[in-house]
């Protein structure tokens, strides 16, 4: 096994759907670098931070420490330690040293020295991550939005509409780009789906070298192993993981969409397709009906709870999706007393589990 060194972390991030699932399952592939599944460590603790105080103080240490165990999503990884054990192999008794001690046991676990995180929502809170993470590097992976909005349009995730799918890709777009105004252009890379998929090696070999990694291990299709299903498993549906690296997917929107879909969703987000090297198939400008506004409610907001319930294993998604946004509502609930005794009640509830 492989010991965890002080290499430079470094996070995936992108617009769901964009192609960070495929990029991970690549990357992971290399001899010594590990990305876990997705952790929502910062959208689910980032906030919170602060509220657990000084974590030189053991009752500090120990609650945030049992709080990251237990997370639902975080207990997806199958980490099997005490509390008591992991605080004993901290090498810095801090949020940045909790957190990087999580990502070296997964890495440990799995015979690597480097780690790395995909989220793509974590895209939202690069800020957060840089200032508890200052010498990490930052994958930033585009795809074109309107292909986006086409694989968006067929999972449980995110909006349905083509109207909310524009406006989600935009911003996650624009989020990055005055992201990227505010660091060191040596610390982000940004990769396009098309050409990962049309030369992964050559895309692969960029990436590790921009992460000061020996690349002449690259692998250039999806590695059949059953760490490709724990991610899958993990995450959202991903179908594509169990087919070969192609790029037919690319432009599959001009099939799959009609041409007033198109026309609405580069009138929403021509200007961030276009500054994204996308070229438009409309004018770019169109006015929307509010008839169509209904609809596209409706899709969002309907439609889009309906089809869960309509799957075969609904219940095991709605059970989770429960459990994952309690487990979150309680965290904030408790910030949002400023009891005094806030520790006390935490300790309460974790007697309950």
């Amino acid at each position: 096994m492989k010991e965890t060194s002080t290499k430079t972390p470094f996070f995936i991030v992108g617009c769901p759907r964009s192609g960070t699932t495929l990029l991970q399952v690549l990357m992971d592939a290399h001899p010594d670098i590990c990305i876990p599944p997705e952790s929502h460590i910062f959208p689910r603790f980032s906030e919170s931070f602060d509220d657990y105080g000084d974590l030189r103080q053991n009752s500090n240490l120990i609650l945030f420490v049992k709080d990251i165990l237990n997370d639902e999503q975080i207990k997806l990884w199958g980490l099997k330690i005490s509390v008591s054990a992991f605080c004993s192999k901290l090498n810095e008794r801090s949020v940045k040293g909790v957190i990087s001690r999580l990502f070296e046991l997964y890495a440990e676990r799995e015979g690597k020295s480097k780690w790395g995180e995909k989220t793509p929502q974590h895209a939202m809170y690069l800020k957060n991550i840089k200032a508890l993470f200052p010498e990490s590097k930052i994958i930033h992976i585009i795809r074109d939005g309107r292909d986006v909005a086409e694989s968006l349009s067929r999972v449980l995730i995110g909006p349905k509409s083509i109207y909310g799918i524009a406006h989600r890709w935009k911003k996650y777009i624009i989020s990055f780009q005055e992201f990227k105004k505010t660091i060191n252009y040596n610390d982000v890379i940004e990769v396009y789906y098309e050409n990962l998929v049309k030369n992964p090696k050559e895309e692969l070999s960029k990436i590790f070298q921009f992460l000061g990694e020996d690349y002449s291990e690259v692998v250039q299709d999806i590695p059949d192993t059953g760490r490709k299903q724990h991610y899958v498993k993990a995450a959202t549906l991903h179908g594509s993981l169990n087919t070969s690296i192609s790029s037919q997917k690319i432009g599959v929107f001009k099939s799959k969409f009609k041409p007033r879909e198109i026309e609405i969703f580069e009138s929403i987000a021509g200007e961030a397709l276009t500054g994204c090297g996308y070229s438009l198939e409309t004018y770019g400008k169109t006015h929307i009906k509010l008839k169509e506004m209904i609809v596209f409610f409706i899709e969002d907001y309907l439609l889009r709870y309906l089809n869960k319930f309509l799957r075969p294993d609904m219940m095991t998604l709605i059970t989770r999706q429960i459990k994952f946004e309690a487990q979150l509502r309680i965290r904030k609930f408790l910030r949002a007393m400023h009891n005094p005794n806030r520790h006390l009640v935490y300790q309460s509830l974790h007697r309950l589990k």
